[in-house]
């Protein structure tokens, strides 16, 4: 360790930094989701860090003449009907609202969590952004109860972890992308590395991981290294998915066994030279899978091709009297009427298939088999459609991977 960075020739680019930024390593780790879990447990430490805030006198800016007395703060980000709403109109929403007095007059801020300094940007703490959900609440119930009209609104802030890198990106500015926000509109948050990752999905599997490189920075004393070896677990995870899950995919519920995982993890460090070594040689075993997977999706395709299948679907609500429903509606039901068909004859295809030749030609008869069935299938999809839109009723949506824990 030189300067404060971990420099290592086990590590994409030698250093900690460079391996953080490193596009492989971000790729892979978001096949297992990795952002999206450290961004919800960022939001969550950073929530309670100023929830304390509440009943005190806070100068988050620092040409603040007068501190802001914090009366309540609003976790918008719990609250789904906010996002929705916001969406629809295209607008922004932070995760916090922070609402007080400064002086004698009542006073609202945004402040958004943000693990990686250099993805904020100032218009979303902006007092335009917070003016455009004063004007929501009228479509979202307890939305900003108690809050006046025409309370003055105020420059927000950006509630980032108080470690190495994000002091490296404000004075630097380095990184994928640029960081563009002041020094000021940063709220430095403690984020201790040894309880960063409590209750996390996979951050079981950092250890061995860790193991294997034995760099001098370990996950529960640096936060850039835990980030680092968690995006290596998670892709790990997103590896274990592509290998397990179905071939033909229908409204399957995948729940990831991280015992299993981990499990695995460890017996592939055994003879590795390091961490990434470990990912790159998994990553490319299970490419062999995500093939087969591709080849399965193509072979499971509709046998109706999409421009007929938009000439047809016009053609049947036409003599309805009715107007075309959305092309690509017509094709997602349609789509999973076939695949359940497809898997009530072929079952799930579990993978690895050892004669993925003889698999892919009795899905294409299969397709000629179902076709007339299909353009009876699509009227009734169509007809349905119709219905819907003279109803205004909707379809639910559902996920299908749920993390073991």
């Amino acid at each position: 360790m030189k300067g404060g960075i971990t420099r290592s020739p086990l590590l994409p680019g030698g250093d900690i930094v460079s391996a953080l930024f490193d596009r492989e390593v971000m790729g892979l780790a978001d096949r297992g989701g990795a952002s999206n879990l450290i961004g919800d447990r960022w939001a969550d430490i950073a929530a309670r860090h100023v929830a304390t805030w509440i009943g005190s006198e806070r100068r988050l800016h620092a040409d603040d003449q007068e501190p802001l007395w914090i009366v309540r703060v609003d976790r918008l980000d719990a609250m789904p009907a906010v996002a929705a709403a916001a969406s629809k109109r295209g607008l922004q929403n932070p995760d916090l609202l922070l609402i007080g007095q400064r002086g004698d007059q009542q006073a609202i801020q945004a402040a958004d969590a943000k693990f990686s300094v250099e993805t904020a940007r100032s218009k979303q703490v902006s007092p335009e952004v917070v003016l455009g959900l004063l004007e929501l609440r009228k479509h979202v119930p307890g939305l900003l109860d108690g809050v006046s009209e025409g309370i003055p609104v105020e420059s927000g802030v950006f509630l980032c972890p108080d470690y190495s890198l994000t002091h490296l990106m404000l004075r630097h500015r380095r990184g994928i992308v640029r960081a563009t926000v002041r020094q000021e509109e940063v709220v430095l948050v403690p984020a201790a590395p040894d309880r960063f990752w409590d209750g996390v999905p996979g951050a079981e599997i950092m250890a061995p991981l860790a193991g294997t490189d034995k760099l001098p920075a370990q996950p529960d004393e640096d936060l850039m290294a835990g980030v680092y070896y968690f995006r290596l677990a998670r892709a790990t995870v997103g590896f274990w998915l592509d290998a397990t899950k179905p071939l033909l995919l229908h409204n399957d519920v995948v729940t990831v066994d991280i015992s299993a995982v981990r499990d695995e993890t460890v017996r592939r460090s055994v003879q590795a030279r390091s961490a990434i070594d470990v990912i790159r040689r998994w990553d490319a075993d299970v490419q062999v899978i995500r093939n087969q997977r591709s080849a399965v999706d193509q072979a499971a395709g509709l046998p109706i091709p999409g421009r007929d299948l938009r000439a047809m679907a016009a053609t049947i609500a036409q003599a309805a009297g009715a107007d075309p429903p959305s092309a690509n509606q017509v094709r997602r039901r349609l789509g999973a009427w076939y695949r359940g068909a497809l898997r009530d004859r072929f079952g799930p295809i579990l993978p690895p298939v050892t004669d993925l030749s003889s698999t892919l030609r009795q899905l294409g008869d299969a397709g000629r088999d179902l076709a007339p069935q299909a353009e009876r299938e699509l009227e009734r999809i169509v007809l349905e459609l119709v219905a819907e839109a003279s109803t205004g009723a909707a379809p639910a949506v559902r996920s299908n991977v749920a993390d073991g824990r």
